[in-house]
């Protein structure tokens, strides 16, 4: 996202709106209440999630009940700051409010937890479609009018943003040839809760029976190279954003079976091996292709069926036992076909039967190979893999499309 205004200061102003002298008696008119904002990370959203926030207020020495209960402040049109629709002014024998501030507005399930002073988010479920994922901030804050009624609030990143990236790794003198037609992050916790306490530390709960399947099926393959290839780059956004949670992984052979039991990295791919000499040797075979053109031939290594098809693409899966934290972004580095990694091992069985079975033109092999079975490597290993975990970084002065604090207002 290429962003040009920096979120870092920009203030959010409540402007007065004219009220007639009833209405100011039932608000206990005092001072106006406003707020500057910041982002203790680079934020990861964009002008369609920015929009607006919903905001609440405690006093410390009343009941349960919110002095500000979830009202909207948005954006006003081509300005650098937002209003509530109503003017709110802080009431003048109350000293002390505490806020709590989250956005989008559009997060469903927000109320108040047993404390009655703080909030929680229930049955929080990112979106299945990667580019409509939407970040989630909350901020909290206790502020006093003997200090003034401009409130800062910093918020805090509540979701884990995953980033999967590819690779070709080097086997000898052999070239291959890999293409990757889908990748998704199977088993995660798709639904929890979300509460607060009273240090702002936000807590996940982690017994959610609910799995959920997050990726992207590619129109046109990505051929990966000896650079690292974002495979979830669409509509400029090469991330998902998930719930916190520790992962279980798929245990392989020792759980054959089960398709809801642990997570793992799912790919869609096809793997090639190109040998010089348009004939091979040894004699023919109907998974081999001669090019005599470029004087070479070239292997289908996987899906491994009894004849070349080059629209042919199979499913291959790592699993993955990450703890992810909020405000915290994983990468996943994966190396396909390395000195020391192969193509993945086949995923438990069942677990594709919701997955795309191809088109006219392609055609998804879902079933392993003769004499292989779910949790075997596809090819000789599995995928070697790395991950780089970094907190998400202070806005401002980033270019890479994740860190980038600036954000057009306009």
């Amino acid at each position: 996202m290429n962003t040009k205004l920096s979120f870092l200061g920009v203030a959010v102003l409540l402007l007065t709106s004219a009220c007639s002298e009833d209405s100011v008696e039932l608000v206990n008119n005092g001072s106006e209440i406003t707020f500057n904002t910041s982002i203790s990370r680079a934020m990861n959203l964009d002008k369609s999630n920015l929009e607006s926030f919903k905001v609440w207020a405690f006093s410390d020495i009343t009941d349960s009940a919110p002095f500000i209960d979830g009202q909207t402040a948005t954006k006003v049109n081509g300005k650098e700051y937002f209003t509530f629709s109503n003017s709110i002014f802080w009431p003048s024998d109350v000293n002390t409010l505490n806020f709590w501030a989250v956005a989008p507005a559009t997060i469903k399930g927000i109320g108040q937890d047993g404390s009655g002073k703080k909030l929680r988010i229930d049955d929080y479920s990112p979106d299945t479609v990667p580019t409509k994922q939407l970040d989630l901030i909350v901020a909290q804050t206790t502020a006093q009018l003997s200090k003034g009624t401009s409130v800062s609030l910093e918020f805090r990143h509540a979701l884990s943003q995953i980033i999967i990236n590819a690779s070709e790794g080097t086997k000898g003198d052999e070239t291959k040839n890999i293409k990757i037609k889908g990748v998704w992050v199977v088993n995660p916790s798709g639904k929890e809760n979300l509460s607060t306490t009273d240090g702002s530390d936000l807590i996940w709960s982690t017994n959610s029976s609910k799995k959920a399947q997050y990726g992207i099926e590619f129109t046109t393959p990505r051929q990966l190279d000896h650079t690292s290839t974002a495979l979830l780059d669409a509509e400029n956004k090469t991330n998902l954003l998930l719930i916190p949670q520790q992962l279980k992984a798929w245990e392989g052979k020792s759980n054959p079976t089960n398709a809801t039991e642990g997570a793992y990295i799912l790919f869609l791919c096809r793997v090639e091996a190109i040998h010089p000499g348009a004939e091979h040797v040894g004699g023919g075979d109907d998974a081999i292709k001669s090019d005599t053109e470029n004087n070479r031939h070239i292997h289908q290594l996987f899906p491994y069926t009894t004849k070349f098809d080059e629209y042919e693409y199979g499913y291959t899966c790592v699993p993955i036992d990450t703890k992810w934290e909020a405000g915290k972004r994983y990468i996943y580095n994966l190396s396909f076909c390395g000195a020391t990694s192969g193509a993945g091992i086949y995923p438990p069985t069942g677990s594709l039967d919701e997955k795309p079975d191809g088109n006219g033109e392609y055609k998804y092999i879902k079933i392993p190979a003769q004499g292989k079975y779910a949790g075997d490597p596809v090819l000789d290993n599995p995928i070697r893999f790395t991950v780089t975990v970094s907190d998400w970084v202070d806005a401002g002065g980033s270019t890479d499309g994740w860190t980038d604090g600036n954000i057009d207002m306009n």
